[in-house]
């Protein structure tokens, strides 16, 4: 698949999502989470008078508002075309006159050398053609003493290649791929509420004594979400951490650190939410393998 056609693809359906937990208060929120001084294990103060850069902002561009309400002087964010500027204003509003928009890819950064005292770039690379060509950039742009934070996704584990399976299929079953394009929190209830009739009709009442707001709670729009990222993106690049850490020792990097937290998923994810957070326990290696690397790392001087 041609690099161009790539992007398309991936641009079209995370603008989907992204404006779907832009529109959930409850999903956005959790999203604007993600990033904050103490998850990087920073001063508490490190991004005020900071210029930033959030690389592959996506359309709600939760990071961007992460880092602008910790204090940001300014967050310059870009993502692969103009879909960006239907959402992330809105999103941004509040912080008017502090952040730039732009087009541009994270294998061809649109920024001089030496930009950004932190430049951030979570869950892109890992859909990009070539991890390490946008690595480069990332470094290329980021300033001497400045932070770099990646996300990106790991190698080996049961449920990857499980998603593999399900991608392969997604891209050549054309019945498969419409149910999960229309996927929807009503299909997942659906699905439950007749697994559930069908034991209590065999004489099993196990699934009737299941609350239904319990149900409603696990199955949510956020899960559907998630499943259509996962299954419905074309490209997931694997990589490991020694190899992230490799590379950046060699490209000038030094307090190469792996972060990790207990994520406070809202439904059925918050089982996993152990094996996440525990990346190096033996059944989160089982699992999902290197897990999502999240590395921070400082450019020498």
């Amino acid at each position: 698949m041609k690099l161009r056609r790539i992007e398309k693809k991936t641009r079209g359906l995370f603008h989907k999502l992204h404006t779907e937990q832009a529109a959930d208060k409850k999903v956005f929120d959790r999203l604007v989470a993600l990033l904050s001084p103490e998850y990087l294990r920073l001063p508490k103060d490190f991004f005020e008078g900071k210029v930033c850069l959030d690389a592959g902002c996506g359309s709600n561009a939760n990071a961007t508002y992460s880092m602008l309400s910790h204090g940001a002087q300014k967050v310059h964010a870009f993502d692969l075309d103009k879909s960006i500027f239907s959402v992330a204003p809105t999103m941004l509003k509040k912080f008017e006159g502090r952040y730039e928009l732009k087009t541009g890819s994270v294998l061809n950064i649109p920024y001089p050398n030496e930009s950004f005292d932190f430049v951030h770039c979570a869950g892109v690379l890992h859909h990009s053609t070539d991890v390490y060509t946008g690595l480069s950039e990332l470094t290329r742009v980021t300033k001497k003493d400045g932070i770099l934070f990646i996300n990106v996704h790991g190698k080996g584990g049961i449920m990857r290649d499980f998603m593999g399976v399900l991608r392969e299929k997604y891209h050549k079953d054309k019945i498969f791929r419409h149910f999960i394009d229309t996927l929807s929190e009503k299909d997942l209830l659906d699905m439950w509420h007749f697994i559930v009739t069908s034991m209590t009709e065999h004489g099993d009442a196990l699934g009737k004594k299941i609350p239904a707001s319990l149900v409603k709670e696990l199955l949510n729009r956020d899960l559907v979400l998630t499943i259509k990222d996962r299954i419905a993106a074309p490209l997931y690049m694997q990589s490991t951490e020694k190899e992230l850490r490799d590379w950046l020792r060699t490209h000038g990097f030094t307090k190469i650190e792996r972060v990790s937290r207990y994520p406070r998923l809202q439904n059925i994810r918050r089982f996993l939410a152990p094996l996440y957070n525990n990346y190096e326990n033996k059944y989160a290696r089982l699992f999902f393998g290197e897990g999502e690397p999240q590395i921070k790392a400082t450019k020498k001087k």
